[in-house]
């Protein structure tokens, strides 16, 4: 027995309580293969999305579907692959496996009407979820 604020407390209670970390590490863990983080960069979603902004994302939605229209997502970039687009899906043609992207505004963003239709696999993650700043918590 071991002794917490001045009460006794049996070893099981200790071992059930590292169990219950360890579980809540692992499921952490194995979120992180389909859900993230990513920070805003850019106005070219302004007023939806601000610069500084901290969304959560996920991948799993699109392994049983396509992209819908109106769903804001993360997508390669066309011209470099290795950066990331925050754009709102405008169209999808399912036949073709391609889908439009846009910017909520036109002036800030490059997006499809400077680069065309990009490919479904190129959509790597579904936004679901802003999370900070705080008075703008919000699902999306």
């Amino acid at each position: 027995m071991s002794t917490e604020r001045g009460r006794l407390r049996p070893l099981s209670w200790f071992l059930l309580r590292s169990l219950a970390l360890g579980t809540g590490v692992a499921a952490v863990a194995y979120a992180r293969r389909w859900l993230d983080v990513v920070e805003v960069q850019g106005r070219s979603m302004a007023p939806a999305l601000l610069p500084g902004e901290w969304l959560l994302v996920e991948r799993r939605t699109y392994a049983h579907r396509p992209p819908r229209v109106g769903e804001i997502v993360l997508a390669a970039d066309p011209r470099d692959p290795s950066r990331e687009l925050i754009k709102r899906v405008t169209s999808v043609d399912g036949r073709a496996k391609m889908i439009q992207l846009a910017g909520d505004a036109p002036d800030s963003s490059t997006d499809s009407r400077t680069f065309g239709a990009i490919s479904v696999s190129d959509v790597r993650w579904r936004v679901i979820a802003r999370y900070w700043p705080a008075e703008r918590i919000a699902r999306l």
